[in-house]
């Protein structure tokens, strides 16, 4: 599919829309006309570096660019102008809204948000993942959104940019089932229940080795596997990436299973090798190399997998940043382009947030702004999914056509493993 060109939005006159929204924190307004600020300033001692992916220091985008340093705020009036404000419905209870938001925070005292509200009372109305064929592949958020029939879509969750390519997070497809997933560290999830209903919260992984049931896997489809842990490959990762996904670790074991018996367990991980059909890979690190070392070529080897609360669908992003109406989220530094999800008090609708950033008329946002606008909006809790170059939002314009509806700040789509679909579908 060729790539698509960005819509471009109808211009209002500014000033369409005034008002206060003593929640966002915002400053006072500022004269118009701002320009691209430098580059950020060093950040002092004691703040959070960006990229990191620890548990300590926790992503703000895959790209791991630094973000610009926000200003702190003013005392006193906490008012913000809303300009240049369009919005369409892309299908029944299917809308989208796209504003800017002048607040007078430097670099650049604006921001361009984009949100996409979605009934889901509406039995037409469906979200699901949408990702490549192979787990580790990326591609246009556009692509990924048309291939799937969805009226809309965007980015989803951070993914192993300098390596892999491979999503960190859970994946569970309505159709095609769980595709990726971490035991722990990094499945706090957007998901839909058994119930219909959407939820946010974390999703860990559970898995075993039927014949070995002290044998319990760490990762599935994951880009690298936990410390002391076993990952489980299968057809939807496609071709092995050898120790990539053993963070170069040499102390591994590789079990290959074909046809549901073990074919070979050696002490090397295999380059390149593609997983065909029902076969699988089991690849240890560490200590659990022992436990692998147990399973005997040719004896039977079925997997036993599930995730908590047996999701129809499920995605994942880093972190929440509203719990139940409370915003839990500190950072109010780095100012990002970022991508929200957020689910009402009463569960039927889910709001979805793209705020443009690293540009002349959008600084982007800190995670506490990003917290506040999601509440503002009203959502009862929100998830923070990937954001930086990867923050995309597609959908149907009002002519029907699908486009790129924000400013995706490397000037282009980025290629990315995974994305939530919106979809109208016939109700029988």
């Amino acid at each position: 599919m060729p790539s698509l060109k960005r819509f471009v939005l109808p211009a209002l006159s500014l000033a369409t829309t005034a008002c206060v929204v003593a929640s966002l924190g915002a400053a006072a307004p500022s004269s118009a006309g701002q320009t691209t600020p430098a580059p950020p300033t060093a950040l002092a001692d004691g703040q959070r570096a960006p990229g990191t992916g620890t548990a300590e220091h926790p992503k703000h985008s895959s790209d791991g660019i630094a973000g610009w340093v926000a200003q702190d705020l003013p005392a006193g009036r906490r008012k913000v102008t809303i300009a240049n404000e369009v919005s369409w419905d892309m299908a029944p209870g299917i809308n989208f809204r796209q504003w800017d938001q002048i607040d007078g925070r430097q670099p650049v005292g604006q921001i361009r948000a984009q949100l996409l509200t979605i009934d889901i009372n509406n039995p037409a109305n469906e979200l699901d993942l949408v990702a490549p064929a192979k787990v580790p592949v990326r591609k246009p958020v556009s692509e990924l959104a048309a291939k799937a029939g969805a009226v809309a879509a965007v980015n989803g969750d951070f993914f192993d940019i300098g390596d892999t390519g491979a999503p960190l997070g859970v994946g569970k497809d309505r159709e095609l089932g769980m595709r990726h997933a971490p035991k722990a560290g990094w499945n706090n999830s957007f998901y839909v229940g058994a119930d219909g209903h959407p939820y946010i919260g974390p999703l860990p992984y559970k898995g075993k080795l039927k014949q070995h049931p002290k044998l319990k896997f760490s990762n599935h489809n994951s880009p690298s596997i936990q410390a002391n842990g076993i990952g489980v490959f299968d057809k939807n990762w496609g071709p092995t990436q050898g120790s990539s996904v053993t963070a170069g670790q040499k102390r591994v074991r590789e079990v290959v299973v074909v046809g549901g018996r073990v074919r070979s367990n050696k002490t090397k991980v295999s380059e390149g090798l593609r997983i065909r059909g029902k076969g699988l890979v089991f690849v240890a690190r560490g200590m659990a190399t022992k436990m692998l070392k147990k399973v005997k070529v040719g004896e039977k080897a079925t997997v036993v997998e599930s995730l908590a609360s047996s999701p129809t669908m499920a995605i994942s992003g880093d972190r929440p940043l509203l719990t139940n109406g409370s915003r839990v989220v500190i950072n109010d530094v780095l100012a990002h382009p970022r991508t929200a999800i957020g689910i009402d008090a009463d569960g039927g609708k889910v709001l979805i947030l793209v705020i443009d950033g690293r540009q002349s008329f959008s600084r982007g946002y800190t995670m506490v702004e990003l917290a506040n606008m999601m509440a503002a909006l009203g959502a009862e809790n929100a998830l923070n999914l990937d954001g930086g170059g990867s923050s995309t939002m597609v959908g149907h314009t009002p002519t029907g056509q699908l486009a790129v509806l924000n400013s995706p700040s490397d000037g282009h789509e980025r290629l990315v493993p995974n994305g939530i679909g919106v979809f109208s579908r016939p109700v029988s």
